[in-house]
């Protein structure tokens, strides 16, 4: 991406969304960066918006005011996303829909709002952020991988709706990465939870999995930007240190063979 663009990234304060956003403002880009809170520590040289995904009125702000301020939105990235750790039969209903109410309709706002422009400008590039676990079901993630498959149909259906317009749509699906995002486990609802020993095993091979075996956020932000540079890329794209391997495996084996594989890997 030689031109200096105008791109907006949606959860950057912290993890991928910061590197991301860092990087490309050091690469002379125009970024807004949004999030609930600021980075704190001075980390941001971006242009901090506030915004809140779960609330329409405050996306519309938000984006009203970059408008105000610019013609466009060259790039709009949707990187914003929480974690859900917990069985099905446990989780409240109200903590599935605040799932699904930043990861995907958050995700559904900011499309929404900056695609009108981008359509009549005739051009634009939509970078939205999933999951390899929006291929893969992952035990006691059941919410997380809902949304994460949910993005990706999404994604894939917008594609084919805007390519006419000369808007391109790109889905990126990190693996593991060294990020926050699963923090705010409970832990005293896991030693309550009829399901405990085996959620305790799964989540002493998540910790590993997001520890020393993970990729860091400015790895991912780095193969972010060399995809989103490549006008050849395609619609999907893993990331990050393994996930080309498993979005692989799960393609090509049978559904006996892969679900074997995972209970066997988060031993549950």
């Amino acid at each position: 991406m030689d031109k200096s663009k105008i791109i907006l990234v949606t959860g950057a304060t912290r993890g991928i969304g910061l590197a991301l956003a860092n990087e490309l403002a050091r690469r002379g880009h125009t970024v807004y960066g949004t999030g609930r809170k600021p980075p704190g520590g001075g980390k941001a040289l971006f242009t901090y918006v506030a915004m809140d995904l779960n609330d329409e009125r405050s996306v519309k702000k938000a984006i009203d005011g970059i408008f105000k301020k610019n013609p466009r939105i060259d790039v709009l990235i949707n990187n914003a996303g929480i974690g859900q750790c917990g069985p099905v039969e446990e989780t409240p209903i109200e903590v599935a829909r605040k799932v699904f109410e930043t990861n995907y309709w958050g995700m559904l706002r900011t499309i929404q709002a900056v695609l009108p422009v981008m359509r009549k400008a005739g051009n634009g590039l939509i970078i939205n952020v999933s999951s390899a676990a929006g291929k893969i079901a992952i035990p006691f993630q059941a919410h997380y991988c809902a949304s994460k498959f949910a993005v990706e149909g999404l994604t894939e259906a917008l594609y084919h709706e805007v390519k006419a317009h000369g808007i391109r749509v790109l889905l990126i699906q990190p693996g593991d990465v060294g990020t926050s995002i699963w923090e705010q486990t409970d832990k005293r609802l896991v030693a309550k939870s009829a399901y405990r020993e085996a959620l305790e095993r799964f989540l002493g091979v998540k910790e590993k999995e997001m520890g020393a075996a993970a990729d860091s956020p400015a790895n991912v932000a780095a193969q972010i930007i060399r995809i989103m540079d490549s006008p050849g890329s395609p619609l999907r794209n893993p990331v990050a240190r393994g996930a080309a391997f498993v979005l692989a495996a799960r393609k090509l084996l049978p559904d006996r063979i892969f679900l074997k594989l995972t209970a066997g890997n988060y031993k549950v």
